[in-house]
């Protein structure tokens, strides 16, 4: 998703996927709106916001204006105009396609292009690459380019052609050789200290759980599952679902659940987690207020007998500046019926190095909290013209009735800090020091 006014909360951070360098919130909530049909996209647009925004705004200076341009001059950050052909990349997106290389980076003067994190199923991530490893270059047809920026970087992995390889030589030594393509996306990635797996797809898009070789996590204690889930999109209900499944399988007794970088994605998709949870299982998930005081409530699923985690599971949630929309709000679920409490949410404070290396401060990373999103958005479709606007329409409150809008988790409301201790670190030394914190 391309959005000139979403704000970036990792700032210097980049994705990589296919020519588009992005990093979004999102917490969607979709419709198809055919009581508001237009051919010019302006005056649909205008419509839309006059019966859905959530908050009264003056548009009488809107004449003449452009649809994109009247979201930019009059919405919040999060809303969004796309075209037909911007808003079925979207929905391919958001369905769990994507295609490119698959990495998040970070290019810090002095090391190198530092890898974030690489997407699940994605080619970097079956090759191996992993976050913290750092790219110093890379080679395609016997010719070496090296990296001193991150446009660099990036204009590298935009020349490629689909299928093209190139090798990439890292600082610690290894080399790692993969294409641009398109792929289905792991969402989930589950480990315990002697296993790991996650998920690949066959020429059909059939799923399959797969082991992750290299990706177990020794330091967990015994009977401690490890589940990193990285958005609310595509298939992550199922394959949450097999995770946990694999957990019962396993005799696990705890659950560390990383939302740290997860910025949001389907509220179905956070319904349907929730439903793996026994104490929230069928219950409230969370309730929507609309700016006319309409309230909709939205149920957690019921996941099958062998993907309910038992209420005695002792969870304990990862999170940091980045963990938003669905993210926190399934927070919200695991708080509000017991299956974690305050004390059990570890935040990532970082450390001056981080702070430093990055070149940004504190509260504009919101070190040692959440991030607050609190608001959902809808999408409505133009069925005569297929363009679209994702609009804020909703204000989220917690089963419990609490709601984190603008404010986000932190040690005021009794959660841990973590310390975050170097921008990266491939052998994970801040899940180490969380880990440390859990169980001592």
């Amino acid at each position: 998703m391309k959005n000139s006014k979403t704000k970036k909360i990792a700032v210097t951070v980049a994705a990589v996927i296919g020519a588009a360098a992005v990093l979004v919130l999102a917490f969607f909530a979709g419709y198809v709106v055919r009581d508001a049909v237009s051919g010019d996209a302006a005056d649909w647009v205008l419509s839309i916001i006059e019966k859905y925004y959530y908050q009264d705004i003056d548009s009488s200076e809107a004449d003449n204006i452009a649809a994109d341009a009247i979201v930019d001059k009059y919405l919040d950050i999060y809303s969004e105009y796309y075209t037909a052909e911007e808003y079925r990349a979207l929905q391919a997106s958001n369905g769990g396609s994507s295609s490119g290389v698959g990495i998040s980076y970070a290019y810090i003067p002095g090391t190198g292009v530092t890898v974030i994190g690489t997407t699940g199923n994605s080619p970097s991530f079956r090759a191996g690459l992993r976050s913290g490893d750092v790219i110093l270059y890379a080679e395609k047809e016997g010719e070496r380019t090296y990296f001193n920026s991150s446009s660099d970087f990036s204009a590298f992995i935009s020349e490629l052609d689909a299928g093209e390889d190139a090798t990439y030589f890292t600082a610690s030594g290894e080399t790692f050789t993969f294409a641009k393509e398109a792929y289905s996306v792991s969402y989930v990635l589950l480990a315990t200290n002697d296993g790991a797996w996650t998920f690949t797809f066959d020429d059909e898009n059939n799923m399959s759980m797969v082991e992750s070789e290299g990706d177990e996590i020794d330091y967990l204690p015994d009977g401690c599952a490890y589940i990193y889930l990285s958005q609310f999109y595509g298939k992550a209900v199922e394959q949450f679902e097999m995770a946990a499944a694999k957990m019962n399988e396993l005799g696990c007794t705890s659950l560390i659940l990383d939302l740290r970088n997860d910025g949001g994605g389907y509220v179905s998709v956070m319904q349907g987690i929730s439903g793996c949870f026994e104490a929230s299982a069928g219950q409230l998930a969370m309730k929507a207020r609309s700016g006319n005081g309409s309230v909709v409530e939205y149920m957690a699923g019921t996941a099958d007998e062998e993907s309910i985690l038992s209420a005695d599971t002792e969870v304990y949630v990862l999170a940091n500046g980045n963990t938003a929309s669905a993210s926190e709000a399934l927070i919200g679920v695991l708080i509000s019926y017991e299956i974690a409490g305050y004390e059990d949410i570890y935040v990532s404070e970082y450390s001056e190095e981080y702070l430093s290396a990055f070149g940004v401060t504190a509260e504009s990373v919101k070190s040692g909290r959440t991030y607050g999103k609190g608001i959902m958005q809808s999408t409505y479709k133009n069925p005569l013209t297929q363009d679209a606007l994702k609009l804020t329409t909703h204000q989220i409150y917690w089963p419990d009735g609490h709601t984190i809008h603008d404010v986000g988790l932190s040690a005021n409301d009794g959660c841990h800090t973590v310390d975050a201790p170097a921008p990266l670190s491939g052998d994970g030394e801040e899940l180490r020091l969380a880990v440390q914190a859990i169980f001592g």
